[in-house]
C-alpha cells in the first residue's frame, strides 16, 4: 500500500521541516513544488461561491428546477 503526506509549509531560511507520522515508511521520495499562488487564495475562498452563482443564474431564468429523486425514478420509469 503506497502512503502519501501532503502538507502546505512556509519556506524559512530557504528550509523547510517536515515531520512524518510514527510509523511513516523508513525510505521516502521527496518532491518539492511551489504553491501556486491560485491554489493559495482557493483556500481562503468560499468554495461554495461557483455552486451559488449557478443557482442564483438558475433562479434568474424563472424555470423551476426539482431536485426530487421521484422525478428521476418517474423518467427512468423505475
Amino acid at each position: 500500500m503506497m502512503e502519501a503526506l501532503r502538507e502546505i509549509h512556509e519556506v524559512h531560511d530557504n528550509s523547510i521541516t517536515v515531520h512524518l507520522p510514527i510509523n511513516f515508511s523508513k525510505q521516502v521520495e521527496v518532491i518539492v513544488l511551489p504553491v501556486e499562488e491560485k491554489l493559495a487564495m482557493a483556500t481562503t475562498e468560499d468554495p461554495w461561491a461557483e455552486v451559488h452563482k449557478i443557482r442564483e443564474q438558475l433562479e434568474r431564468s424563472g424555470r423551476t428546477f426539482s431536485d426530487s429523486v421521484e422525478l428521476i425514478r418517474e423518467d427512468r420509469g423505475w
